[in-house]
């Protein structure tokens, strides 16, 4: 779609330019290997862009219809691309409204036909959406995670290099330079595009900024995936417009190799020394039986390495969870329903994340910390991912604590 969809807008030359980039772009290699929704969601707001702007240009029925079938894809995809369909087809609606583009009616249809398509999801949604409401993993907002929003694309995502610093640096340079530009009359051709594209990326943080201050934050730099083609439009607008060829050729050359070192590295990372720790576990601590999962995303892979290890996996219940797609899992509300005082166990956690820390702070008041450890994975230099080992002796409730104290006074007495 790039290429052939990209030629109606940049020309075939502008239309190779525009999957460089694409190729140059770390964050769309990473999750390009991963079992998620991202890519997809990606596709269908580039989808939705292309055909904003060809329907704006061209007016077309055939236009409208392909902006319509990738606006229905995006909302059911990811609620990230929605708010990016959501922002680009206001766009669209505005756009028409103030040129005062009879064309407006029928976007209007067509949205409304979306709406009625996205009913039968709309009770999940509800639901979801309440859910969240209690607890959520995403961070509360800060500028650090702003920041990580607009560097995150061009990064190895979970650290830097000099490479991918040098990529932020130049492609936001280049893209900085280029909204310059617009007001030039050689660029007058590609500025509603450039609006377009810049008006998708930003609006659509802010649709999550406002949520994220408002109601629970959801805004997180893991999503940006789902937008980041919109950085690529000014830098191929950019080389579209430069007149000298070599230093075209030189910046491009650049650019893909940062973009290309960059994603290598990501290649070699490691999302969890799980094995390691179920191994680590066995050897270090023999006589624990019982793991305590603080987090779910430590319960999947954990149980997937267990083997004979004999070691048998807990959970306590928490607002937000999917730890019944692991029957092997055991739950329960209170850590005295599976743990009898004086037995040792082990707790992990992933790596300092805060989700269900009320768990851990009860499990923590209810046992004696014999020893806090730590698992990094030795296989890869930048296994940043670690996952810590809390080894517990339990104590039993402080009411059974209690209740146990009156009954020996009273005996004694």
């Amino acid at each position: 779609m790039g290429y052939f969809a990209g030629q109606r807008i940049f020309g075939k030359q502008g239309a190779l330019y525009f999957c460089l980039m694409l190729i140059s772009v770390p964050m769309l290699v990473v999750y390009s290997h991963q079992a998620r929704m991202y890519t997809w969601a990606a596709f269908s707001v580039t989808g939705v862009f292309f055909y904003s702007y060809l329907f704006i240009k061209t007016e077309k029925n055939y236009d409208l219809g392909l902006l319509f079938v990738f606006t229905v894809i995006a909302v059911y995809i990811h609620y990230y691309s929605m708010a990016a369909a959501f922002v680009a087809n206001m766009y669209v609606l505005l756009h028409l409204l103030r040129t005062k583009n009879k064309k407006w009616i029928h976007h209007l249809f067509s949205l409304l036909f979306t709406a009625l398509l996205f009913l039968p999801w709309l009770f999940m949604f509800i639901i979801q959406v309440k859910r969240v409401q209690h607890a959520f993993w995403v961070p509360e907002v800060s500028l650090t995670t702003i920041f990580h929003c607009f560097a995150i694309p061009f990064t190895e995502q979970f650290w830097t290099t000099g490479y991918s610093v040098s990529l932020v640096i130049l492609n936001y340079s280049l893209i900085i330079f280029t909204f310059f530009k617009i007001s030039k009359k050689s660029f007058s051709e590609y500025r509603l595009v450039l609006w377009l594209s810049l008006i998708i990326f930003v609006g659509t943080l802010i649709v999550a900024l406002i949520i994220s201050l408002f109601s629970q934050p959801i805004l997180f730099s893991r999503y940006v995936v789902v937008i980041v083609v919109m950085l690529v439009i000014p830098l191929t607008i950019l080389f579209v417009q430069m007149k000298l060829k070599w230093l075209k050729m030189i910046l491009i050359s650049i650019i893909l190799f940062l973009g290309i070192r960059t994603s290598i590295s990501t290649f070699y990372f490691s999302y969890g020394p799980y094995k390691q720790t179920i191994e680590y576990i066995g050897t270090t601590y023999p006589e624990v039986q019982k793991i305590l999962h603080i987090t779910e995303i430590t319960a999947g892979p954990l149980v997937e390495y267990t083997g004979n290890s004999g070691l048998s996996h807990y959970w306590l219940k928490a607002e937000m969870s999917n730890v019944d797609a692991f029957p092997q899992v055991h739950q329960y509300n209170q850590p005295g329903e599976f743990l009898v005082p004086g037995e040792v166990f082990c707790a992990v956690r992933f790596n300092n994340l805060e989700l269900n820390k009320e768990n851990l702070d009860l499990v923590l008041s209810e046992s004696e910390l014999i020893k806090k450890d730590t698992v990094r994975d030795n296989k890869v230099k930048d296994g940043i991912i670690m996952i810590q080992l809390y080894l517990l002796k339990y104590k039993g409730s402080q009411n059974n604590r209690h209740n146990f104290k009156s009954t020996d006074l009273k005996n004694k007495n």
